[in-house]
């Protein structure tokens, strides 16, 4: 069995730091993503079928998230934060425990936490929170300290590990199947170092290495595809999971101001942590070829290479893919120079040398804490709601657009939106068609057809359609348009978008 360490009085008040920070973050509105996954979510605790009767782009690992926490929690954003919250000071205590021997000072394996979770809390607002790149840190820490692990043992107690390793590794894969070249990468290194310095022949090879991995990134997978298959769903799994990316990336454009913001942004925010960790990247793989600074390196370069791939994205979110490798690196860094900075005669230097190393961060954490403060610490919904505008400075402008929903007289069912999903999540009303309408750009030319036709059938009472959609939908399938001016006059129109009722 693997030893771990105990944990210290140090680790306990990091750990305090961090659970601070986030609690700061609890009462964050939620962007267009995190609403639908809510609603999605909510759909299927009422028993509807994710991508049947309710159909997203992305695996199902972020539903069963949101499945989970909205469950325990609530489907609201403190609901999900908290169950986030829990999830991410998990992550922290298993940072530390996995990670005390990768360091040569104690007081710097502590700070394992504040560099990573402490600062994806800091540097995230309500466009990066609950994202599955920010989630998926977990299980992949996880696939990649289990792999460094199995070169330490042989026999049963590798074989186990390598089991578990794949298990994380199928985890993380029913977050997004776009992972699989990082996990593969991790697992490489364990083949070729048989190969290359233990000189083992094939059939050994394939028994302990290849056999045990596959065993457990199998598992999950074959429960999630039984569950489906149960519903009689799994063919429109399989177009989601495997046909629809491949058509989307091939009829995308690589966008390259979306690059270049998304480029700046992860500097804007994590520089200090990457000068760090190139200190750690030279030094340990110069010096003593460390093998576990070798795997985060593999992460970051693989996971900047998959964020890269998705072209007709490059959402700033997709960079907190590498928070994790990026954080472990800065620490190690930090502690290959700890001695030096101890050495420096001045208090007044090394106060400059931290406030110089936590610039980034200090700027965005006292806007967040002011905005608490000011608030009233956003303990009741009004002052929730005034919290949450200085972070969504639309979210008024979107609760007045959907006031009249809630008015007497209104008529009920479900609505159909072409635009922001927090439509749905801040009225309370659900979706009319299994097909949701936040993301008409990447509609392929069969959806269109399918979409006229959930609308013709589910006749929602209401239609919200915003300017930029209106367009782009006479521009694609114009038929949707015909249908809505024939069934439907207009309620309202703003700056934003135009309300439709049914006649």
């Amino acid at each position: 069995m693997i030893n771990l360490p105990k944990l210290t009085k140090i680790d306990f008040l990091v750990l305090i730091c961090v659970l601070i920070i986030g609690l700061i973050n609890l009462p964050f509105p939620f962007a267009g993503d995190q609403a639908l996954f809510t609603i999605g979510a909510l759909e299927m605790q009422q028993g509807k079928v994710l991508y049947r009767d309710f159909w997203d782009l992305k695996q199902p690992g972020i539903y069963y998230f949101y499945f989970l926490a909205g469950t325990l929690f609530g489907f609201n954003e403190i609901g999900i934060h908290i169950f986030e919250l829990i999830y991410m000071m998990l992550f922290s205590i298993i940072l530390q425990l996995t990670l005390k021997t990768y360091f040569r000072h104690q007081i710097v394996a502590s700070l394992v936490p504040l560099l990573t979770v402490g600062v994806y809390y800091v540097v995230s607002d309500h466009r990066q929170f609950t994202q599955v790149e920010g989630l998926v840190g977990f299980p992949l820490f996880l696939c990649l300290w289990l792999t460094y692990e199995s070169f330490n043992y042989e026999g049963k107690q590798r074989f186990i590990q390598l089991v578990l390793s794949g298990f994380m590794g199928g985890i993380v894969l029913i977050f997004k199947l776009i992972f699989l070249p990082i996990i593969l990468c991790f697992w490489l290194t364990v083949l070729l170092h048989s190969i290359l310095t233990k000189h083992q022949r094939t059939k050994k090879i394939i028994l302990e290495i290849c056999l045990p991995i596959f065993i457990g990134i199998i598992f999950p997978i074959i429960i999630i595809f039984s569950y489906f298959a149960s519903v009689d769903s799994l063919s429109i799994v399989y177009q989601t999971f495997f046909v629809y990316p491949s058509q989307v990336v091939a009829n995308g454009r690589f966008n390259k101001s979306k690059l270049l913001s998304g480029v700046l942004w992860f500097l804007k925010n994590f520089i200090s942590l990457v000068v760090m960790a190139l200190v750690a990247v030279n030094v340990s793989l110069r010096n003593n070829k460390n093998l576990l600074t070798l795997l985060l390196v593999v992460w970051f370069v693989f996971g900047l290479g998959v964020i890269f791939i998705q072209i007709r994205s490059l959402w700033l979110y997709h960079y907190l893919l590498l928070f994790v490798p990026t954080g472990i690196l800065a620490t190690k860094g930090l502690d290959i120079l700890w001695e030096r900075f101890k050495e420096l005669s001045s208090p007044i230097i090394k106060i400059l040398v931290l406030l110089l190393f936590l610039s980034p961060f200090l700027w965005n954490f006292q806007i967040k804490t002011i905005a608490l403060v000011k608030n009233n610490f956003a303990l009741t919904e009004d002052t929730r709601f005034k919290y949450q505008t200085v972070f969504r400075d639309d979210y008024a402008s979107l609760r007045s657009e959907i006031g009249f929903l809630s008015q007497p007289g209104s008529l009920s069912g479900a609505i159909f939106v072409a635009g922001d999903p927090s439509i749905y999540y801040l009225s309370g009303r659900t979706q009319a068609t299994s097909l949701n309408a936040w993301s008409l750009e990447l509609f392929l030319s069969e959806q269109w057809p399918q979409l006229l036709k959930e609308l013709d059938s589910s006749k929602p009472p209401y239609i919200f359609i915003t300017n930029q959609y209106k367009t782009l939908i006479q521009e694609s399938f114009p038929k949707i348009i015909e249908l809505i001016e024939k069934r439907y006059h207009i309620l309202s129109k703003t700056n934003y978008g135009t309300w439709y009722i049914s006649s």
